[in-house]
């Protein structure tokens, strides 16, 4: 089955920066808040699409690295199962390059290469991540 999941909508419209210790809307937020915890739900032959463009404008390489490259280099996806699980669509073609610099990122990753050590106490103590963006969402995955 298919599910659908977009950044903008479900996420954030300004997705910026790689760590919790960067603000709300994290590349490290989005991947462990948010993307995990979705594809972790789902079923084996499910997959998830990723609506990039839905009032998002654009994406740092550090977010994209950090959001997706990341799955794989902490163990959690190989990223032949995460390529599989994901496909991307936007209505602007400017985006298929975000979608090529994903896809790119997630291969070249390589498996369960690094130790993950979260940010986020440090960022919520420092007063810079505040959790605004909501997770309820997630329960219908």
């Amino acid at each position: 089955m298919k599910r659908e999941f977009s950044i903008g909508k479900h996420f954030s419209k300004d997705p910026i920066g790689r760590y919790y210790t960067d603000g709300d809307g994290s590349g490290e937020e989005f991947r462990e808040d948010h993307l995990k915890m979705i594809l972790l739900r789902l079923g084996d032959n499910d997959t998830l699409e990723i609506h990039l463009d839905d009032g998002v404008e654009g994406y740092g390489s550090s977010f994209l690295v950090e959001g997706f490259a990341r799955l794989v280099t902490y163990g959690y996806f190989t990223s032949d199962e995460l390529l599989k699980k994901l496909s991307f669509t936007y209505s602007d073609n400017d985006f298929k390059f975000y979608e090529q610099k994903i896809r790119e990122y997630i291969s070249e990753a390589k498996y369960n290469s690094k130790k993950y050590v979260s940010t986020k106490s440090a960022a919520k103590n420092s007063g810079v991540y505040k959790e605004s963006i909501s997770t309820d969402y997630i329960e219908k995955f």
